[in-house]
Order: structure tokens, then sequence, then C-alpha cells
């Protein structure tokens, strides 16, 4: 995480002992400064246990519905918060942390666009999410044949920065990317 946003954090724990310190001085042995630092320090410990054990519970079957249900009422609330957990999945990776949206590039008939997939329904279209530039999170959902979408060889990150930067200096990152498609190629033939 980023050095603020533990800094942030922090000030949120030490807000809180301050607040639970304030009624309780008067039976607490505690009048100093170290007093108050190791009342922080305990409350940093019982809240790096207390997220130890919510990830070991989040791991099991119960924990798992639990979190997803969770995470459904955030997004209504909190719309950007599937965006903003997949760009914190795509900074920590791992096995098991990765991003829901795989970055793609969906080929339409007369362009090539940058895109997510986000899932694929019963009859086999791909869900695609189609940022803006330079918001990549305001876009629109499309729903698109297999045959029209490829893989794009950059990180959740790397895509979303593209469109940040309005595709400046990406020509080594999309490079990869096939430029021939099918329906670009029949109207070249039809000419």
């Amino acid at each position: 995480m980023p050095v603020a946003v533990i800094g942030a954090l922090l000030g949120y724990v030490y807000n809180i002992v301050a607040v639970i310190y304030d009624p309780l001085k008067e039976y607490m042995p505690v009048h100093t400064a170290y007093g108050l630092t190791l009342l922080f320090l305990i409350a940093v410990a019982i809240l790096l246990i207390l997220c130890f054990l919510f990830g070991l519970a989040a791991r099991r079957a119960f924990g798992r519905k639990f979190s997803q249900a969770i995470e459904k009422q955030l997004v209504m609330v909190f719309p950007k918060y599937a965006i903003y957990k997949d760009i914190v999945a795509g900074n920590i990776g791992g096995e098991t942390l990765t991003p829901s949206l795989i970055p793609v590039t969906v080929r339409l008939d007369d362009m090539t666009r940058i895109g997510y997939e986000s899932g694929r329904t019963e009859s086999e279209l791909v869900i695609v999410y189609l940022p803006g530039s330079p918001d990549p999170w305001i876009g629109s959902v499309a729903l698109v044949e297999p045959n029209r979408i490829q893989k794009l060889d950059t990180d959740f990150n790397e895509t979303a920065a593209i469109c940040e930067r309005l595709g400046r200096n990406s020509e080594e990152l999309l490079s990869s990317v096939n430029r021939s498609s099918p329906a670009v190629e029949t109207r070249r033939e039809e000419r």
C-alpha cells in the first residue's frame, strides 16, 4: 500500500484511541506520552490480528458468501468500489488476488478498441467494458462475439493508464494487437 494510505489509516487508529482514552483516563494508569504510545501500539496490534482473523474467515465458504454479499452492497452504495478493488488487486498481484476484469481488445467494424472482459453469457457472448479516455471509469458495456476479442498483453493497471494517457507512449505495449479483423477483411475484399 502507498505510504500515504498507511499514514491515513494509522491516523484514524490514533483518533479512535484518543476518543476511547478520553472518557476512561480516570480509570487507566496511563498518563504519559509513552503510555499513549503503548495504547496506540496495542490498538494497531488488535487491528492487525482482526484483519488476519477476518482474512482466514474469508477463505471459508461461508466467509466468501458473506464477503460477496458485502461487496454487492458496497457496489450499490459506492459504485467505484469494484474498480478500486481491481486496481488494488493489480498492484498487489499474487496467485489469489488478481483483477476480475481482463484487459482485451475488441475488433469492431472500423476500429479496434481497448476494453476489459468481465464475463461471458450462457450463449457465449463476451461481456466487455469499454473504457473512456482520459477517465477509464466512464465508459459503456457491450456484448461481443468471442471471435472479435483478443487478450491484451498488458496488466490491468497499465491498460487503464493507456486510456488515462490518451494512448500516448503506448506503441510498444499495443504492438501485439492484430491489425486485421474479419469485418475489415471482408470490406477490403468487396472493394
